[in-house]
């Protein structure tokens, strides 16, 4: 059943769709300097067994946002004060972090007990918070929301597959993998935007530029997961397997040397000197910056970095496209992942979590995605947007969809039910994928590490069933 969750993603915002980042993220944001730590109203509320309450008996939920930057902490500060506004009920408390900090943070939060009430998360962390028993089922009160129909029923649905039956949170976007370039350097050379990986590498040694301290593509080197896996698996078209990890005994296939090659393609464009030497250390900040700098002209990454390019190029000074292909035309992407609100747990099985839900149903709102999709690129996925004006007039939406229904648009089935693969991905790839840039490790001596490591925890996965 987890082998169908690629397929059943996709299928739900396809069905979905016919019915109908700034270059300087702060490490924490508050919404209002006076706000207690986070964590701390929670942590009083375990002390004495009563609702936490501010000033006008309202109940305090802290929200924490996985991803934040200076656009998205402007907007959901707006929302926040909104949302304590429209009601007499709660008090709802926002902190950003960066996406590189909030794993760290979260993991601290649920050692120490002092976690907020809801959380923003992607779907690949899912499970690896509920094995450590931080986040609840809201299924009841999803069932009992008059708009749950709104939410992309399929989307609901692969959640619930991919957790065996609970809901641990309520989907609100998703982002689609695809190449950004720099329009004003492509007209000016007369390049046309390349289809393939063999024409991208082509460009890439071209305009690589080091005396002058230009490139034509920025790589980026820590928590490369998408772009890398997008590059290997299109490569090696999947090596035979579509865009699974295993074969048919559970094996997993990445070290097979059709992805050894692909992860040599790679490498080879930061070893060939035609990337900046920074990029072994880029993240998506750093990535970011260099084009938005023109420091680099081509970039991979996904739909929610829009924001970032109008505030650092301008509208109008950068384009899209469909990620690189590989010879047949095909291309694999990890797009398609979905976004959710997490309640964690703060009360016990037991408790009464109204209130951080009632948060959630705000946000999930049709009219809050439109303010936050509008400015950050991130496609909805409640049903009401698919025929606003914002969404319709997008000049990027098109594409995204385009992509969804394209014949040769693989999308990679990321093993999300492991619940190591998240720890895997953010540390092991990091520091492997880095070696290999460096030259401390081979490609074959790095895929064999993560196919021997998957192979085995898929394995535990099955026995544990």
């Amino acid at each position: 059943m987890k082998k169908l969750l690629a397929a059943t993603l996709t299928a739900a915002i396809l069905a979905a769709g016919t019915a109908g980042c700034s270059s300087k993220p702060q490490e924490t944001v508050p919404a209002s300097a006076q706000a207690p730590a986070a964590g701390e109203e929670t942590k009083k509320q375990e002390e004495t067994g009563a609702p936490a309450k501010a000033s006008g008996e309202k109940e305090i939920v802290e929200f924490w946002y996985h991803a934040a930057d200076e656009k998205t902490n402007e907007i959901y500060e707006g929302l926040f004060e909104e949302f304590n506004n429209s009601q007499d009920l709660y008090e709802a408390r926002y902190t950003g972090f960066a996406n590189k900090d909030f794993p760290d943070k979260f993991a601290m939060a649920i050692a120490t007990d002092t976690m907020p009430n809801v959380v923003s998360l992607g779907f690949s962390n899912v499970m690896t918070y509920v094995a450590q028993d931080a986040l609840v089922d809201v299924n009841s009160y999803f069932e009992n929301w008059e708009d749950k129909d709104k939410i992309v029923p399929s989307m609901v649905s692969t959640l619930k597959d991919l957790a065996g039956g609970p809901l641990y949170g309520i989907p609100y976007n998703y982002n689609q993998d695809i190449s950004w370039y720099n329009t004003k350097f492509f007209e000016e050379n007369n390049i046309e935007v390349p289809k393939t990986q063999k024409e991208f590498l082509a460009l890439c040694e071209k305009y690589a530029n080091p005396d002058a301290g230009t490139y034509f593509f920025s790589l980026r080197g820590a928590k490369p997961y998408d772009n890398l896996l997008g590059w290997i698996f299109t490569w090696a078209d999947g090596g035979g397997y579509g865009g699974s990890y295993f074969d048919e005994n559970g094996t997993c296939i990445i070290n097979k040397p059709e992805f050894v090659e692909a992860l040599d393609a790679y490498a080879g464009i930061y070893k060939n000197g035609w990337v900046s030497g920074d990029c072994v250390n880029n993240n998506f900040n750093e990535m970011v910056a260099e084009f938005g700098s023109q420091t680099a002209m081509y970039i991979m990454h996904n739909s929610s970095s829009k924001s970032s390019h109008l505030n650092n190029l301008g509208d109008g000074n950068f384009g899209v496209s469909r990620a690189l292909a590989n010879d047949e035309g095909r291309y694999y992407t990890s797009a398609i992942q979905p976004q959710l609100y997490a309640v964690t747990n703060t009360k016990g099985a037991d408790g009464d979590y109204t209130a951080a839900f009632e948060l959630i149903k705000f946000l999930s709102s049709a009219e809050v995605i439109e303010e936050i999709g509008q400015k950050t690129g991130r496609i909805p996925v409640n049903k009401d947007n698919y025929d606003d004006p914002w969404f319709v007039e997008d000049k990027y939406m098109p594409l995204y969809q385009e992509i969804i229904t394209d014949e040769n648009f693989v999308q990679i089935q990321n093993p999300y039910w492991l619940t190591t693969y998240f720890n895997f991905i953010n540390t092991d790839m990091t520091a492997d994928f880095q070696a290999v840039l460096l030259g401390e490790m081979t490609s074959q001596e790095a895929l064999d590490k993560w196919a021997d490591f998957l192979t085995q925890e898929q394995a535990a996965y099955e026995s544990s069933k």
